[in-house]
């Protein structure tokens, strides 16, 4: 194995352990009722009803600042930025052990926190992609697999500490249940964070170490196939010519100036290259907004069980070391669900895998609150609800790209992210009907199963087809010359 490839997996394996601690975004779920536990003891007037905004924000701030990490580093080496975002992060989170004022906890822990996960969360994939161009997403699945994990290994270490002994939330509050001030799991919440930060820091500064660029580059790139959303190579890339030790008179060696000397010939099966969309004109397209829509309506159920799944159940299954496994394996198969939707999507498109995945969301979401009660069906529609979120994760970003082209897809991604944020801001809104008795906890998972069965709707009539155009032949030319000085400057 040469050194590139040993340098690369050590950049894949980095990314996972950095993953792994960024992955304690889904943990709030399973730790919230010991921090509101831990604030009400300080000031009776917080409640889960108050503290069910910290997930909202902190997928807010995630969604707003992960363009931020990939352009930092274009003036800042990857450990750099993932550590910007550790020391924000996780500092914290650590600082929010120490505050007793609700306000003061939101800043530190969902703000923050949300920063450091969008600062660091692309860093390591891109790095990745560089290493192993041709591998992209066996090379996201493995890293992004650790964000599943992590809130997998860190809901057990986080019940270990704060509720060793099993005790049961018994005290009724607006939301559902917490720990009485009197009981010891009140006062073990900060010691918890504590621990977890420690155990975080350990992660980034293993991973900071394994996270490095390909130094060599690479010039070569990839078109994806935008008939059937399968990756193909662009033979018309713009690629470094080999080097030569021959005599200037060779023939080989062509001057700089030759085209040819920098692009390869077309392949005959790709009978024209592809222009995408600009910014602007992907913005002026009406689907930008429907998609963006679309994931506000049909990610608001899954998120609001990712972020409820605990508080909701503490009122009928009186068994905290269950709820936090339930918690911890829906983690794991949000992030290993995203593979097998991604597949199917390959194979079948998005149009019929989504409208399967929002079948299989809409059934769960009107049958939740017959099954709840029993703690087997419990664990298996909690654990489809989060491999639906899993699947829009996965399925969205290569819909973006076969419309609108895969560099300005991503950045239309980066819009349509907020729609995810947005949705856990509905999922607030309605868990703070219930606690004031607007509306019953069964009519919330109705409302939830309406607004995805609207979503079901609008895919019908989505159009999925690409904007992206052909190049006429003087524009080809016009992107031939481009091709050549962006050669020259890497050449320089």
């Amino acid at each position: 194995m040469d050194t590139d490839k040993k340098r690369g997996f050590l950049c894949v394996i980095g990314g996972t352990i950095m993953h792994l601690y960024l992955g304690c975004f889904y943990l709030w779920g399973n730790i919230q009722v010991y921090i509101t536990s831990y604030l009400h003891k300080h000031d009776p007037s917080i409640t889960l009803g108050d503290t069910s905004i910290v997930f909202p924000i902190q997928t807010i701030t995630q969604s707003l600042c992960m363009p931020i990490g990939p352009l930092m580093m274009e003036y800042l080496p990857p450990w750099c930025a993932c550590f910007i975002g550790g020391v924000i992060g996780i500092g914290g989170v650590f600082l929010s052990s120490y505050v007793t004022n609700l306000y003061a906890f939101i800043f530190l822990y969902p703000v923050l926190f949300g920063i450091a996960i969008g600062f660091s969360y692309m860093v390591p994939v891109v790095c990745g992609w560089e290493y192993f161009p041709q591998w992209k997403g066996a090379v996201s699945g493995v890293i992004v697999a650790g964000f599943g994990f992590g809130s997998f290994i860190f809901g057990f270490v986080s019940i270990a500490i704060a509720n060793p002994d099993g005790e049961q939330a018994d005290l009724k509050v607006e939301g559902g249940n917490i720990f009485s001030p009197e009981s010891p799991v009140s006062s073990n919440a900060p010691r918890m964070l504590r621990i977890n930060c420690i155990i975080w820091s350990l992660l980034l500064l293993t991973s900071l170490f394994m996270i490095k660029k390909n130094k060599k580059g690479n010039f070569s790139t990839q078109t994806p196939n935008l008939n059937n959303n399968k990756s193909i190579s662009n033979q018309n890339a713009v690629t470094a010519p080999p080097i030569s030790l021959k005599s200037p008179k060779s023939p080989s060696k062509q001057p700089l100036s030759t085209p040819s000397a920098y692009i390869s010939k077309p392949s005959p099966s790709l009978t024209s290259d592809l222009k995408e969309p600009t910014l602007v004109e992907a913005f002026k397209d009406y689907r930008a907004y429907y998609i963006w829509l679309i994931i506000l309506l049909s990610s608001s159920y899954p998120y609001f069980i990712a972020s409820n799944f605990k508080t909701y159940e503490q009122v009928d299954i009186h068994d905290d070391r269950f709820i936090t496994l339930v918690g911890a394996l829906g983690a794991v198969v949000n992030g290993l669900s995203r593979g097998f939707w991604a597949t199917l999507q390959d194979f079948f498109g998005f149009k019929r895998v989504f409208t399967c995945l929002l079948v299989l969301e809409i059934t769960i979401a009107f049958t939740f609150v017959a099954v709840h009660k029993v703690k087997f069906l419990y664990l298996i529609w909690v654990l489809i609800s989060f491999s639906t979120l899993g699947g829009h994760f996965s399925m969205i970003p290569t819909l973006c790209a076969k419309i609108f082209g895969p560099n300005t897809g991503g950045k239309i991604f980066g819009f349509i992210f907020t729609g995810f944020g947005s949705a856990t801001l509905i999922g607030w809104f309605l868990t703070k009907a219930v606690s004031h008795d607007k509306i019953s906890y069964d009519s919330l998972f109705y409302i939830l199963g309406f607004m995805a069965g609207i979503a079901l709707v609008m895919v019908f009539f989505l159009k999925d087809n690409t904007i992206v155009q052909k190049i006429s032949s003087n524009s080809r030319l016009s992107h031939e010359k481009e091709g050549i000085e962006l050669t020259q400057r890497l050449l320089s």
